[in-house]
């Protein structure tokens, strides 16, 4: 699939964000592998991100800071219980992803946004240190994986 179709998939998989939660599609960037499309509301920018051969993911910033304020869907679900919390192998081994599955992972990752982090898209970031913690000391791990194993993290 070429950048432009799977940036249209992006944008029709996550149109009920201008629909339920007046956001705008501010910016579309793209790279060697991917593709990256930007929202933004009042309170709060959303990040849809995919790569070709890794499964999408989607950050939630606080659009005051949205370069510090900022944190992944996966550690809200993780937060919330609805995920398992991320080894180190998954860092360092990721799953990749068959590019057939990527309009069912983009379904699942808009439901999982728009019922999980609800809160967030309205601007309640009350979580965000919290799940910041928890991404740093992930990041801690890792660092402390690649060290021991000889990985440039």
């Amino acid at each position: 699939m070429n950048k432009v179709n799977i940036e249209k998939l992006l944008e029709k998989k996550f149109s009920s964000l201008e629909r339920k939660f007046a956001f705008k599609k501010i910016k579309t960037e793209h790279d060697q592998g991917g593709v990256i499309v930007t929202y933004q509301n009042s309170t709060t920018e959303v990040l849809l991100n995919y790569e070709t051969g890794e499964f999408p993911w989607v950050i939630i910033a606080d659009i005051k800071n949205p370069q510090k304020d900022r944190v992944s869907l996966d550690w809200l679900l993780v937060e919330l219980g609805e995920r398992e919390a991320p080894t180190t192998d998954d860092a360092f081994f990721p799953e990749k992803m068959d590019e057939s599955l990527l309009e069912s992972e983009l379904e699942k990752k808009k439901y999982q946004l728009i019922n999980f982090g609800e809160d967030m898209l309205k601007g309640d970031f009350s979580l965000l240190p919290k799940l910041q913690e928890r991404a740093d000391d992930y990041l801690a791990e890792c660092k402390k994986f690649a060290n021991r194993h000889k990985i440039s993290a």
